[in-house]
């Protein structure tokens, strides 16, 4: 398993959209209304956990490393970096174990980093190695607490990015797949164009435990409202059943928003859609497991949350 997926949702989001989308610190603080320090630290803390921990470097030199690798340095910047690696082993050993584990994000963003020995490439590999083996015997701990982190983060970085507020329509239930555009829009006095948070939702599952977790974030955009949510430790969607999203009173007294895409071996359930004009009269947000295409009620409960209006 990438030492990726066990940094905190916030920080691996950052990187996504450093990485990924080509964003700068100044781009990603603007978009989610935060100091350009604190996207600045949550990226410095993830390559910290990333990097190898027996390192004579630095943390001034591993953050401009970092800053390197994250394509966040000027011309100048670059250059100074470039020759420091070219004169340091222990540099370019970092620079290495970082950019595999950054690699699957995005290979070609990553700049070069200037050649080694053979040795040294060994012994950078078998270091990457045997954390690799060590992380898999460890089981994942990003918990509630990680996901609340990326429910002001990595949602609205999607919501942002994925430009999924796109049009109302009217008030038709939406049979789609959720990350869609078809459910209805409410009505809203909120006309930004950067998406607000509303309201958030913490999801846990029927009867109390610890998995799976979830949280959903409901959103105003240009007066339309969406709901974004996000879950982990789900179990893997197969051929014979799929994750939908209701609205709640009753069993009796609910309104299908979409079914979820796959869900794969790492557990992860995540989509959009826009909210029902009617969504203030719902007081629960639920996460089913269907069996059916086109189910008239919730099917088993999943994972389910208070809305507060």
């Amino acid at each position: 398993m990438a030492r990726l997926d066990q940094l905190p949702p916030d920080q691996r989001a950052v990187l996504q959209l450093l990485l990924k989308q080509g964003k700068s610190y100044g781009e990603i603080a603007s978009v989610l209304k935060m100091e350009r320090s604190a996207v600045k630290a949550r990226a410095h803390d993830a390559l910290g956990a990333l990097g190898p921990e027996d390192t004579d470097l630095s943390e001034d030199r591993r953050d401009e490393i970092g800053d390197h690798l994250l394509g966040q340095q000027d011309e100048g910047q670059r250059a100074a970096t470039r020759t420091f690696l070219e004169s340091s082993p222990d540099g370019r050993a970092w620079a290495r174990i970082v950019a595999s584990e950054l690699r699957e994000l995005s290979p070609d963003r990553l700049p070069d980093i200037p050649a080694e020995g053979a040795a040294e490439l060994d012994e950078a590999h078998d270091t990457l190695e045997a954390r690799r083996s060590a992380r898999a015997e460890h089981e994942r701990s990003s918990k509630l607490g990680g996901i609340l982190l990326i429910a002001g983060l990595g949602i609205a970085i999607a919501v942002v990015l994925i430009l999924l507020f796109t049009g109302g329509g009217d008030d038709k239930k939406n049979t789609g797949p959720v990350g869609g555009t078809t459910s209805t829009a409410a009505t809203s006095t909120n006309t930004s164009t950067t998406p607000q948070v509303e309201s958030q939702i913490n999801l846990f599952p029927p009867g109390g435990g610890k998995k799976p977790l979830g949280v959903a974030n409901v959103v105003i955009q240009q007066g339309q409202r969406g709901i974004a949510l996000v879950g982990q430790d789900v179990p893997p969607t197969g051929s014979k059943f799929a994750y939908a999203m209701w609205l709640e009173n009753s069993p009796t007294d609910a309104k299908r928003l979409g079914f979820f895409g796959a869900v794969k071996k790492n557990g992860r359930l995540q989509g959009f859609v826009l909210a029902p004009s009617d969504f203030s009269k719902f007081s629960k947000l639920v996460v089913t497991r269907e069996t059916g295409r086109s189910p008239k009620v919730p099917g088993p409960v999943v994972l389910q949350g208070a809305i507060k209006q």
